[in-house]
């Protein structure tokens, strides 16, 4: 059974408020606010899944408190401040000392995170780690019903002491339990027409960390050496369900034990010369793990046959080193400046395992023996800033930045970014500031397989052309550009618009550009103590085109062109297209939209009212356009709800204070939220018939809400 925080807490906290009341060489002094209240949430008929709603809160109806006290004496100090006690959304902190001796802390923070209520799953045994069931079973009505949902619990504290010198000694702890059930899908077989399974697996995590600081501070600089040990822990390791394809209980692999340290190193030099500050940090760490290897794989008629790995356990080893300095110049009082260095390096030292399965199997790769991947690189990022102070209302700012990266992945080795902006802030008139940045990128890398494939017909020569976005050479433009005014007494507005373009060079296949305008607008006019309304405007445009090929005239294994000449070339983009093989284009666009308004009011003395109303929307679109010459058997058709998303929320609040102790507050909130995707709109939980049926549990396809909410807080000040 697990110790309940909020159980070791308290006492932890009457004792220390006990100790400080007890000490007679100083008068100690508490004031601050205690709430209580509760609350009620009701969704209207139409909502099937009210996960959505409590996504990242705990909207439940019961009780809510909070609490926030400030202790004081002549030279200790102790604050506690807490906010939905008792609920899955909790947070607690302590905090206390002694004034340049000694301080502590404690805090307890919860967090949930819900994804879907009601799923259904044809599975028995949901929580565990093994899910087992008739299969096919097609009707859905008959299955078993559960929530994803998580619920992450941060418990810990510090404790440091410096005794009123320079030096300080630092201690932290902490424990983060993570409990629920998460999804995880996987193939049934070995093509898609074999169905797909979606299976929820037991979240059980535990996460330990602790460290030791110890350093030296003064006007001059500071110093400090820090050590930190992390465990991972999770109770099951493996997840094994009924594979209805197969047959038999197949094996999917949870994340693993595994264990972190690491050693950080910080200081910096303050007034040095031309009005100098030096920083820099060196980090080192290590993660280990040990997992056995699984020596068999679920094949056809519920056979296992052997994998034959050349080990029998995985010894992850990955080891991460930092390194960074940046000087800060004032030489004038009209420049500044600051040139920087950072260094990064991830070293994967963990083994590769060869597999080598029978041939018989079908569990090969490529009809050869498959080999795991690792991946290592290192990055190298310099850069300087010069400030220059015009007048005192006009300051431009240039910047240069060079990053080299060096990576082992397969298809780009080395890739090198050179960034150059310059920015202009003027502040020249009473009512109006003006913020104006200008930014260019050039992303180069190198190659690897311009020379893939022996020819057109071989399944490898299509990665001659494939460049992979997040890597590929890249001019990029961005625009920023901030105003803000205050034109007249009450009056204030403020706009930023931001446009970046992404031209991706020499993609063929891949990512070939992308364009992101934001643009926000707010005015705001009144007296806060009165009467004052807020209205924004908040609007995101994205657009990213992309070249894909659609292959289909191939045979054998591998999948060489077939049959020839029809098909000839299938691999080369640039042959021309027909019914099998062809070159077709995506437009994708994103557009939000967000308005809102807010008012605080206050009628009289003793009362206050605030109201906001929000409206959101987002809307996504694809186009299609194809080779000239092919002949698909379904042209085409743009999709006009990839994620269309409608939210409207109202909030209305009013308070009143009947005295400086006591306090009453009320209020009631209205969501709606609207969701149609082409990939959730009628949905089915099944696809498919026989030992090649899909089960589908219902993750994420009902997410579409309506909801009220009232609540009532009394709240007593001391």
């Amino acid at each position: 059974m697990k110790t309940k925080p909020i159980a070791v807490l308290i006492p932890m906290i009457l004792t220390a408020a006990g100790a400080f009341a007890a000490d007679g060489n100083e008068a100690f002094r508490f004031e601050g606010a205690v709430g209580l209240g509760a609350i009620s949430t009701n969704t209207s008929s139409g909502t099937r899944d009210a996960a959505k709603l409590n996504e990242y809160r705990d909207l439940s109806p019961g009780v809510l408190g909070n609490v926030d006290i400030k202790g004081y004496g002549d030279n200790r100090y102790l604050n506690l401040f807490g906010e939905n006690l008792g609920r899955d959304d909790q947070y607690l902190n302590v905090k206390g000392g002694e004034y340049t001796i000694y301080k502590y802390q404690l805090y307890d923070n919860r967090l949930v995170h819900n994804w879907t209520f009601g799923a259904r799953t044809p599975y028995a045994g949901v929580g565990g780690a093994t899910l087992t069931a008739t299969l096919p079973n097609l009707n859905a009505n008959t299955w078993n019903r559960f929530d994803y949902t998580q619920k992450r619990d941060d418990i810990g504290g510090m404790f440091e002491v410096s005794n009123n010198s320079p030096w300080y000694f630092r201690t932290d702890a902490n424990q983060v339990t993570t409990e629920g059930l998460k999804l995880i899908s996987g193939a049934n077989g070995t093509s898609p027409g074999n169905g797909f399974t979606d299976k929820p697996f037991p979240v059980d995590f535990t996460t330990r960390n602790f460290s030791v600081e110890g350093g030296y501070a003064s006007k001059q600089g500071q110093v400090s050496l820090t050590l930190l040990h992390s465990r991972f822990s999770n109770d099951n390791e493996l997840l094994r369900w009924q594979n209805a394809f197969f047959g038999g209980l197949d094996t999917s692999t949870l994340p693993p034990d595994s264990e972190m340290s690491k050693l950080s190193l910080n200081g910096n030099l303050r007034q040095l010369p031309l009005g100098s500050t030096l920083a820099g940090r060196m980090t080192y760490g290590k993660t280990t793990n040990n997992v056995p290897i699984l020596t068999n794989i679920l094949s056809t008629g519920g056979t296992n046959p052997a994998t034959n790995p050349d080990r029998t356990t995985f010894d992850g080893n990955i080891v991460h080193q930092t390194a960074s300095l940046s000087l800060y110049s004032n030489p004038t009082k009209e420049i500044d400046t600051r040139v920087y260095w950072n260094w990064f390096k991830k070293d994967n030292n963990s083994p590769t395992v060869t597999f080598t399965p029978s041939g018989t199997s079908g569990l090969q790769c490529s009809n050869a023996s498959c080999v795991t991947e690792t991946l290592s690189y290192d990055k190298t990022n310099v850069g300087a800033d010069l400030g220059y102070r015009i007048n005192p209302h006009n300051r431009v700012v240039f910047g240069l930045d060079y990053v080299d990266l060096n990576r082992n992945r397969v298809d780009f080795d080395e890739t090198k970014d050179k960034r150059a902006s310059v920015e202009y802030k003027n502040t020249s008139f009473e009512s109006l500031s003006t913020r104006v940045k200008y930014q260019y990128l050039q992303r180069r890398s190198h190659f690897l397989e311009a020379d893939a494939g022996a020819n057109s017909n071989d399944p490898e020569f299509i990665n001659r052309f494939i460049a992979r976005f997040d890597a590929s050479n890249v001019n990029q433009n961005l625009l920023k550009v901030g105003l803000d005014a205050t034109p007249a007494e009450l009056w204030d507005a403020s706009f930023e618009g931001i446009v970046k373009h992404n031209d991706y060079k020499d993609t063929v296949l891949g990512r070939t550009k992308d364009t992101r305008q934001e643009l926000y607008f707010s005015v705001g006019y009144g007296d806060a103590q009165k009467f004052r309304v807020l209205v924004f405007a908040d609007l995101e445009f994205v657009q990213y085109d992309s070249v894909h090929r659609n292959i289909n005239g191939v045979a054998g294994t591998p999948p060489v062109c077939s049959p020839l000449p029809a098909n000839a070339g299938c691999y080369d983009p640039s042959t021309a297209a027909n019914t099998n093989n062809y070159n077709w284009d995506a437009t994708n666009k994103d557009r939000n939209y967000a308005y809102g308004v807010g008012a605080d009011w206050v009628p009289a003395q003793r009362w206050k009212i605030s109201s906001s109303l929000l409206w959101q929307r987002t809307y996504g679109t694809v186009d299609f356009s194809v080779q000239p010459g092919a002949n698909p058997a379904v042209p085409a058709a743009p999709i006009n709800n990839f994620d269309n998303t409608k939210k409207v929320s109202l909030n209305l609040k009013g308070t009143y204070k009947q005295s400086d102790a006591w306090e009453y507050t009320g209020g009631y909130a209205y969501e709606r939220f609207k969701f149609s995707d082409i990939a959730y709109d009628n949905y089915q939980y099944t696809i498919g018939t026989g030992t090649g049926a899909s089960y589908l549990s219902g993750a994420y396809a009902f997410p579409s809400y309506t909801a009220h909410s009232v609540y009532f807080i009394t709240t007593y000040k001391f």
